[in-house]
């Protein structure tokens, strides 16, 4: 019975400090899923590459962009890599009944270790996607106050 209650004391606090929902700023906002990735910019959502590719190079900097083709790179290279991985640990499954067991293990192995590479790529991938998401925010997105005087009107502007 204590360890019922520890247990669930723990999982209260390890849940309490969760959020089920992404916080969304002003601004240029990742929306990181399994597949496709989507940006939220100025109510509108952008899904996929192409789209992605059209709003990265409309602002023409140049760290924006290599940021973005950092994540595709490693997007396409971890998906590749992650596929032979999974097709080479199948291959040593199937192999793993025959005589030759050391080659059998030995594609279980390389399979294992290429799936977990590709997963890695895909991560660092989604990092430089937030980052060039980052940067976006950092150098074009600044709120704005400006008044403005007429012959016998003020006004405000807020830019955000």
């Amino acid at each position: 019975m204590k360890i019922f209650v520890l247990l669930t004391l723990v999982g209260c606090f390890i849940g309490g400090s969760l959020s089920a929902q992404q916080k969304i700023t002003p601004g240029m906002n990742l929306i990181a899923g399994a597949k496709p990735n989507n940006i939220l910019y100025h109510d509108t959502l952008y899904r996929g590459a192409g789209q992605f590719r059209l709003l990265f190079y409309r602002s023409g900097d140049p760290e924006i962009i290599r940021l973005y083709t950092k994540h595709q790179s490693n997007k396409i290279s971890g998906n590749i890599i992650s596929l032979l991985g999974s097709v080479a640990t199948i291959v040593g499954v199937s192999k793993l009944s025959g005589d030759n067991k050391g080659t059998a293990w030995a594609f279980i192995g390389g399979g294992f270790a290429a799936t977990l590479t590709g997963g890695y790529l895909i991560f660092r991938g989604q990092q430089h996607l937030q980052s060039a998401v980052d940067v976006f925010n950092y150098r074009y997105n600044r709120a704005s106050l400006g008044i403005g005087l007429g012959d016998r009107q003020a006004g405000l502007v807020f830019k955000f």
